[in-house]
């Protein structure tokens, strides 16, 4: 399968990705340490810390012929070691480096925790001497709940064997992969998990997998052969991959009658990467709160999708630069996906350019029904360029059958989501009066009395505010002084006002409204001004106004909505 996709999306490249620089250096780190961080990984896993037996290796003095149960008297490789422990047992592995020269990979056949010099210690930023396992046919993982802490494990080069740094057996769950450097191997990780124990790959950086072999140029690989019929509940979070030619993550399981469940991909960073994700056959999945930049596979995508995914959300990432899509649905096997959800995502930078091809192409039937693309920042206010629904649209391009309407205006998280929607008819006024408009001088200052929610800094303080907004066309003001934060915002436009009922806050209260108004702002600050787009929400939920809301947001700040403690809110449909 693996080979079949890169033939139909890419010509292998002979010349490999530089490697780092970042050799398999040593160090010595206290054992204390490292049994530690076995008792704090335990403990988060909600496990009761038991009489387990601490076994200890160490290249440099260790001998197999051992206890190998004290510093002082060491085993010299990390299998003997498993050999001698029992279930449950921690391994403590000494700054060196580890061949582990026994037949076959070096092969974790029990529940164990095996924890490195550097166990604990996020291996995205670490600079030290690691324990590093040089096995050419890789690391197997064969028994569920295994911890596997604060290595390096790079140059998996056999590909008799599979070419993995680390693979997990299709009968195992539980496993957790945490900060480790996984470098120049055939492939990173070959990922398994049965569930119900969740997998949690964490804190681990995964680099320049591409050593020559069968699938090479992936960080994380997933397939029917690799993990059986199915892959359950999967957390991959806070990692950084960079370098891998072929993908970030693969998972191209095409046993249409099984699949990949469960599988939340977050808050990671992919570089350099041919692609961040590939995604064949994924059920209740998620990919969000990550960073993609410079995605290197010219007719790819950032996001690829495949077939028969179903439930799939994709949230809430940055999605910054590449040689091809930032995100593209398409089919192989004629199986569509469906219930794809693609929002509040920021899908380039600025304008059409980041992409070499478009923000968004959804192929004919590769997908049942439109595509939900809802709020979405393109890379314009003005929206994706889309022919024919918006010809205008300066931004990214969306081609095919996904319904991008309406799209942020500014990108996300503080960018309203109303572009394409048109402003409503109405007026909307807040301040400490009810029977006027409040009364703004020829600069933009609130001369009449103001009204009062809680200050973001503390809710004793309070954060005074008037404005007046209305349409058509939209016009109006506001400031807004937040006196405790030291944050004042002082409206330069009014370009949009949505009216809408009942109040978002008091949706029982008969005759009640809710209204969001946007525009560019001055955010003034004890040491900087900036220009900022804002949205403010507000509810009117009938007299006197002690219930009424107010909130604001711009791009460096963000308070409520909250209940007014002064003033009043009203709204004029």
């Amino acid at each position: 399968m693996k080979r079949l996709l890169q033939l139909l999306e890419r010509t292998k490249q002979d010349k490999m990705i530089a490697a780092s620089g970042r050799a398999g250096k040593t160090a010595p780190v206290a054992y204390a340490c490292g049994f530690l961080a076995a008792v704090v990984t335990a403990l988060a896993m909600g496990v009761t810390v038991a009489a387990a037996t601490n076994w200890y290796v160490n290249d440099a003095t260790g001998n197999d012929l051992n206890t190998c149960a004290s510093p002082g008297a060491p085993c010299k490789t990390i299998q003997a070691a498993i050999n001698k422990a029992s279930p449950g047992d921690t391994i403590h592995v000494a700054a060196g480096a580890y061949p582990e020269p026994a037949p076959g990979p070096l092969t974790v056949n029990k529940t164990l925790t095996l924890l490195g010099a550097l166990a604990g210690v996020d291996a995205r930023t670490r600079f030290a001497l690691e324990s590093s396992i040089t096995d050419p046919q890789g690391t197997s993982v064969t028994a569920s709940n295994v911890i596997i802490d604060g290595f390096t494990v790079r140059d998996s080069l056999n590909p008799a064997f599979t070419g993995f740094g680390i693979v997990l057996s299709p009968s195992v769950s539980g496993t957790m992969i945490l900060n480790n450097i996984i470098e120049d191997n055939i492939i990173g990780i070959g990922l398994a998990n049965t569930g119900p124990a969740q997998a949690v790959i964490r804190h681990n950086l995964i680099q320049n997998n591409n050593m020559p072999g069968p699938a090479s140029g992936t960080g994380i690989y997933t397939d029917q052969f690799v993990s059986g019929p199915s892959v359950r509940n999967v957390l991959i979070t806070e990692n950084a991959f960079i370098g891998n030619v072929d993908a970030g993550i693969d998972s191209s399981n095409t046993d249409f009658a099984n699949g990949v469940f469960n599988l939340d991909v977050d808050t990671n960073s992919f570089d350099m990467n041919g692609r961040a994700v590939l995604l064949f056959n994924a059920h209740t999945s998620t990919f969000h709160d990550n960073s993609v930049t410079n995605s290197t596979l010219g007719g790819s995508a950032a996001i690829r999708i495949f077939d028969n995914n179903t439930q799939l959300s994709i949230l809430n990432n940055d999605l910054s630069t590449g040689a091809g899509h930032a995100i593209r649905l398409s089919t192989l096997f004629a199986m569509p996906s469906s219930d794809v959800v693609i929002s509040e995502n920021n899908i380039g930078v600025v304008g059409s350019t980041s992409f070499a091809l478009t923000g968004l192409t959804v192929t004919p039937l590769s997908h049942t029904g439109t595509v939900n693309a809802e709020c979405n920042w393109w890379g314009s206010s003005s929206g994706p360029f889309n022919v024919p629904n918006n010809l205008s649209g300066t931004g990214e391009e969306v081609v095919g059958d996904a319904d991008f309407t309406p799209w942020l205006l500014a990108p996300a998280p503080s960018g309203p989501c109303f572009g394409g929607i048109p402003s409503t008819a109405g007026k909307v006024t807040g301040g400490g009066q009810i029977g006027s408009d409040p009364v703004f001088s020829p600069l933009g200052d609130l001369l009449s009395l103001p009204a009062l929610i809680p200050s973001l800094a503390t809710p004793t303080s309070q954060a005074t505010f008037g404005f007046v907004a209305k349409c058509c066309g939209p016009s109006g003001n506001l400031e807004y002084n937040d006196h405790e934060a030291e944050v004042r915002i002082k409206a330069q436009s009014v370009d949009g006002l949505f009216i809408s009922s009942p109040g978002s806050s008091c949706p029982s209260t008969p005759g009640s409204k809710h209204a969001t108004f946007t525009g560019i702002a001055a955010v003034i600050r004890p040491t900087v001004t900036t220009t900022e787009r804002y949205t403010v929400d507000v509810d009117d939920c009938g007299e006197p106004g002690s219930a009424d809301t107010f909130g604001i947001k711009t791009t460096t700040y963000s308070n409520g909505p909250s209940r007014l403690i002064g003033g009043n809110i009203q709204i004029h449909k």
